[in-house]
């Protein structure tokens, strides 16, 4: 059975001497794995549509529920080279992906993440370079709100009294009467502030064509990308390699 869709290229890992598996978003197919065969000799047919963020419209053969169909075509529609070869981007859209991959889960079509990734590449590549942070950060809290795994931080989620404590164990803040629960023991919370919670509100309440206008200093995002971490680290029970990478860069 053959099946056309469009494709954003996820990531890729080597499969024997020159062949790939291709993780794809996909608009009908949610995230699916493809069988690319010979795409790493020199005059393979896929040429660089196989590159991470590349919006491709495929082809494919296998049955429907296939686990892995194998990739026969795959034409370019934006090669979006140029978030490739700036570093900076490259980086910060590579933890964007791997949060996508560890919480989203396969063969579930989802047409509104397939439609936000693209239009944040879209974003991304024609902000000027100072508004770029702000940028990567609004993109992270939408896709966490987009597949349900946002954090609350907007009042104590049992009471709803304003609090600044936020605690990874419960992926929201908690009032001190709240967080109190006999017999648990203490628990570990992080300490936020009222400009942190203000952006990152807006971020996921504005439509997202107005959320460029939102502009957080470095550390209100420094703070926020922290908090943000601390509660992937709890849901995964790992750290995301490519936070591991940004703050050993950062340091």
């Amino acid at each position: 059975m053959l099946t056309r869709t469009e494709a954003i290229v996820l990531k890729s890992r080597n499969y024997s001497e020159a062949d790939l598996i291709v993780t794809y978003l996909t608009a009908d197919r949610g995230i699916i794995n493809a069988f690319a065969k010979s795409p790493r000799k020199t005059k393979s047919r896929f040429g660089s549509s196989l590159e991470p963020l590349t919006h491709a419209r495929i082809s494919m053969w296998g049955k429907e529920q296939t686990a892995m169909p194998r990739l026969t075509q795959s034409d370019i529609i934006t090669s979006f080279y140029q978030l490739r070869e700036n570093y900076t981007d490259f980086i910060n859209l590579s933890k964007l992906l791997e949060i996508l991959i560890s919480l989203t889960p396969e063969h579930i079509p989802n047409r509104k993440l397939f439609s936000f990734l693209l239009n944040m590449l879209e974003l991304i590549k024609s902000a000027v370079q100072e508004s770029k942070d702000a940028l990567y950060m609004i993109a992270q809290i939408r896709l966490l709100a987009l597949i349900g795994y946002a954090p609350r931080l907007k009042g104590c989620a049992k009471c709803s009294t304003h609090s600044l404590d936020f605690y990874p164990s419960s992926g929201a803040t908690l009032c001190i009467r709240c967080a109190s629960v006999p017999g648990s023991g203490e628990k570990k919370f992080i300490r936020t502030n009222n400009k942190v919670i203000h952006f990152y509100t807006h971020t996921i309440e504005w439509p997202i064509h107005i959320t460029n206008r939102l502009k957080p200093d470095q550390a209100t995002i420094s703070e926020l990308s922290t908090l943000l971490d601390r509660h992937l680290d709890y849901l995964l029970s790992k750290r995301l390699h490519s936070s591991t990478y940004l703050t050993s860069t950062a340091q």
